[in-house]
């Protein structure tokens, strides 16, 4: 099975000086975790990836002296996401992103073509909810992506592999 018949085609995207804020909001629109950051409005080429987890940690956790936390509304995307991303081709098969799961500890992998151009997310509910996994595939990969690491805590798209 490959990557192209499972993906989330044509997911919302960020520029750079896009706030925190603004990534947040397609978040709960488009009811998903990641956002895909493009070098520029209708590039779609990838320069980068937020997640829900940048977010907090990134915006919410940090607390620079004086103050409680940053404020999402003037923090600019570029702040705190990730320009290092784990990517596959829509042409890779399932396992191949299985695979890219498991080593980084991730639950979502985009999608980009040759040309680094976006194209869509493949999540691990894409992978479950159509049925093109095992469930012994699904435990084994879930197990790889809970398993607790000793670094602190950080956006862990930041440890990275790409496409094999």
């Amino acid at each position: 099975m490959l990557v192209s018949e499972v993906m989330t085609t044509n997911p919302t995207c960020c520029i750079p000086s896009d706030t925190a804020q603004t990534a947040a909001i397609i978040m709960r629109d488009e009811n998903t975790g990641i956002v895909p950051i493009v070098e520029q409005k209708g590039s779609g080429k990838l320069v980068g990836v937020i997640t829900d987890r940048d977010l907090c940690i990134g915006v919410i956790a940090q607390r620079p002296p004086g103050t409680e936390s940053l404020n999402a509304t003037n923090i600019p995307v570029e702040h705190c996401m990730t320009t290092k991303v784990i990517y596959c081709s829509p042409s890779d098969d399932v396992e191949t992103v299985l695979d890219l799961m498991k080593d980084n500890q991730v639950r979502r992998i985009l999608v980009v073509d040759e040309q680094n151009t976006i194209q869509g997310v493949v999540s691990m509910a894409d992978l479950m909810n159509r049925g093109h996994v095992s469930k012994g595939d699904t435990r084994e990969t879930l197990k790889a992506i809970s398993e607790p690491t000793n670094e602190p805590s950080k956006p862990r798209a930041e440890s990275v592999k790409t496409s094999k």
